[in-house]
């Protein structure tokens, strides 16, 4: 039985990550930073500890005793942050927490990044190889230049030897998600309140495969690697489609130029600037539309046994959940839970 440390434990691949290893009989403390989200812990048997990774307060007490850490509270930038000191306060964030890594010698890290880091490739599917270079060759939206500063910053650990292995889920869609981050674009479709859709594709992986495939990286990854944590490439409107039928909606029918959406998004981010919440349809989204993103994730599959749960009952199991929360009362949604800081 392993004793493992979850940074992050209260966001959407967190909370997965802890059922895994409870599935798996580990002993698991999990960090959280406040309470708002802890009902995602709710029955659980694992020790909370609170951690602020800004300050750092908490961290050493929380790493004391784990052989495994999961590092899936990365520094997310909010809205109306600017792109240079949000991308100086990731890495610096990132390499303090090295250092506490470094001091308290587990014998494996899991980081989670994100598909985000991958060059999305014209005419075949991206893998591992395909990791975008840094510094950055081209501009990219800004969470995903954030994104993957910090995993430079863990792979340089892991040539000084922090024992890292590097995970890339794709979007995540399943139980769980408080925030909602993943989920907005499954309730829009679900509560019908986008009937539009645009010519795009991307790859979908249902949460609770992700929190196994982290807890298989730490049992038998190999030290320094990446893995893809993907599924299925799926277009926007089969997705809209499976969301809606989920929830019991008519499918979107509109099909949208890009030109449409980009300045969709330049309104949706008026409108969050005046009402200082989240934009509903970010400029960063409406970019990644442009071009396709379609992923190989076989090498997971083949090394780590990744599960690949079929898309539909992923969105089955999210839609329901979200129901349970009250998430599908368009009131509700719609309010903006998420302020600006």
């Amino acid at each position: 039985m392993t004793r493992a440390l979850v940074l992050g434990s209260t966001g959407h691949i967190g909370a997965h990550i802890i059922r895994a290893l409870l599935a798996d009989g580990h002993q698991v403390r999990a960090a959280y930073r406040r309470d708002r989200f802890l009902s995602v812990l709710d029955g659980l048997p694992v020790e909370r500890v609170r951690v602020d990774l800004d300050t750092l307060d908490g961290l050493r007490e929380a790493l004391d005793g784990c052989e495994w850490v999961f590092h899936a509270a990365g520094y997310y930038p909010g809205f109306t942050e600017r792109y240079q000191r949000s991308l100086a306060q990731a890495i610096e964030s990132t390499r303090r927490v090295i250092e506490r890594l470094r001091a308290a010698r587990p014998a494996r890290v899991v980081f989670t990044s994100s598909a985000a880091t991958i060059r999305r490739v014209p005419g075949r599917l991206a893998d591992e190889r395909d990791a975008e270079p840094w510094p950055l060759a081209s501009w990219r939206p800004l969470y995903a230049t954030v994104k993957i500063a910090m995993e430079r910053e863990l792979l340089r650990a892991r040539d000084a030897g922090l024992p890292v292995v590097v995970v890339n889920p794709s979007l995540c869609i399943g139980e769980y998600d408080a925030r909602p981050f993943s989920g907005r674009a499954l309730l829009l479709y679900a509560k019908h309140r986008l009937p539009v859709y645009v010519e795009h594709t991307f790859n979908v992986i249902y949460t609770g495969d992700v929190g196994v495939g982290h807890v298989r990286a730490a049992a038998r990854g190999r030290l320094g690697e990446r893995y893809l944590l993907t599924c299925r490439n799926i277009s926007l409107k089969e997705f809209a489609t499976l969301a809606a039928a989920a929830a019991g909606g008519p499918p979107p029918r509109l099909r949208l130029p890009y030109r449409a959406v980009w300045a969709a998004a330049l309104a949706s981010e008026g409108v969050a600037w005046l009402t200082r919440c989240e934009p509903v349809l970010p400029r960063a989204v409406a970019h990644a539309a442009r071009v396709e993103q379609r992923l190989d994730g076989s090498k997971a599959v083949r090394e780590l046994g990744l599960p690949q749960t079929p898309i539909e009952e992923a969105i089955a199991r999210a839609v329901a959940w979200f129901r349970t929360q009250g998430s599908l009362c368009v009131a509700r949604f719609l309010k903006c839970h998420d302020r600006v800081k």
